[in-house]
């Protein structure tokens, strides 16, 4: 019989087939069913399901995920209860409940604390947490706690452990914009992964070092990366990993201008974004697929997914997404010839991405900024966030950019 109630969230359903016999996973739904909404409704074409994809409000997850812990924390032994909030706390982070992650890492902290047979499981607390912050923007948060993680993973030994957390310092040094230093620490690591042998892993670094050569506009070097990751993800079935390549890929093949096959990468990125849950994934794929419909000149939708990219980016916190909307928003407003509209959201991405230090975005908007006032006939603000932005891109040396800019500044 099958004793799951409609609007479940999915990460309550897996942990209960995972950890639960029938008659537990029965008892805990019962406790839950009055609070529980109706399912959600969707409908037969494909923009408009991505479009009305409803993502469950943070009152009903925290609601059920509380429930469930404490549940486990009842029925579980203290080893298996330990198994259990070290699985919720992965799939929480994939879904983006960023709060309710670090909350279960932190209790994870507390029973593992002063206890040397758990160290390993320390550390990979103090890895997640840093995570959570890096995925939120919150670098100094996020160093503190890799740096505490490495700190255990360097006294054990644990070289895979030590590489996760140099990563994720890789990706924060990319968010920033400091692409030279995140690629450095990207092919390191890849070097020093050959001797382990960790194909996920491996995945993971690949991943990121075609981030970066896309960041360049490396494109060839870019797909490359992509495919190679893609391949070894594939091999495991790893939707995660594969909707976040998928979803790099569409991003290469949008600068390359090639718009059907971004959308076509796109698409497959969504679909394996809600399959999987992983809502940071779902919000940075349509932003993506927003710029893509603004680029076809198809206002409608290009607002459509911004807004319900805005609405995944609020929900889980992510900064990075939260200004990169307001850009898009800019850019549609100026599109439509809504300067003052266009001027307002553009300068509080500007203003976003600089309190966030986030070098790559803020050059971006300011170019589009730079476009702004021309049209405005301002050619004195016009030409200053051009010059901005043609020195950060020269800095990175992104030729596609820099040859972008030199054309739009010599117009």
């Amino acid at each position: 019989m099958n004793n799951s109630i409609p609007n479940t969230h999915p990460i309550v359903e897996e942990a209960l087939n995972n950890f639960f016999g029938a008659s537990e996973k029965k008892d805990f739904l019962a406790t839950i069913s009055d609070e529980i909404k109706n399912a959600r409704t969707s409908t037969e074409n494909n923009l408009k399901q991505q479009i009305s994809f409803e993502i469950s409000t943070s009152a009903e997850t925290r609601f059920q995920l509380d429930q469930l812990i404490t549940f486990a924390e009842i029925k579980l032994t203290d080893e298996k209860f330990i198994e259990f909030l070290i699985y919720l706390g992965q799939h929480t982070i994939t879904s983006g409940e960023n709060t309710i992650t670090i909350e279960i890492h932190e209790k994870l902290l507390r029973i593992c604390n002063d206890k040397p047979e758990m160290a390993n499981i320390l550390a990979n607390a103090f890895l997640s947490i840093g995570e959570v912050y890096s995925r939120q923007a919150q670098w100094e948060l996020s160093i503190n706690y890799l740096d505490k993680s490495i700190k255990i993973f360097r006294d054990e030994s644990d070289t895979k452990g030590n590489i996760h957390c140099q990563n994720i310092l890789g990706t924060i040094y990319g968010d920033q914009g400091n692409l030279k230093k995140a690629k450095e620490h990207f092919e390191n690591a890849l070097a020093a992964l050959q001797d382990v042998k960790d194909t996920a892993l491996i995945g993971k670094v690949e991943i990121n070092l075609g981030i970066i050569n896309n960041m360049q506009g490396n494109y060839n070097e870019a797909l490359s990366y992509f495919k190679r990751a893609l391949l070894n993800f594939e091999k495991v079935n790893n939707l995660k990993r594969i909707a976040e390549i998928k979803q790099n890929l569409g991003i290469v093949y949008m600068k390359k201008k090639e718009y059907s096959s971004a959308i076509n990468e796109f698409n497959e990125s969504i679909d394996l974004s809600i399959r999987s849950n992983y809502m940071q994934n779902l919000g940075i794929t349509y932003i993506n697929k927003a710029f893509v419909y603004v680029m076809q000149i198809d206002f409608d939708l290009a607002s459509a997914f911004a807004d319900k990219a805005m609405s995944i980016a609020n929900k889980i916190n992510d900064k990075l997404s939260i200004a990169e909307v307001y850009k898009i928003k800019g850019i549609i407003s100026r599109q439509k010839n809504n300067f003052e509209s266009a001027e307002s959201h553009l300068l509080t991405s500007y203003r976003l991405n600089k309190d966030l230090n986030n070098q790559l975005n803020l050059a971006e908007v300011a170019c589009e900024l730079g476009i702004l006032f021309r049209l405005k006939n301002d050619q004195e603000k016009g030409n200053k966030y051009f010059d901005e932005a043609l020195g950060y891109f020269k800095k990175i040396d992104s030729k596609a950019d820099i040859s972008y800019l030199e054309k739009l500044i010599s117009d």
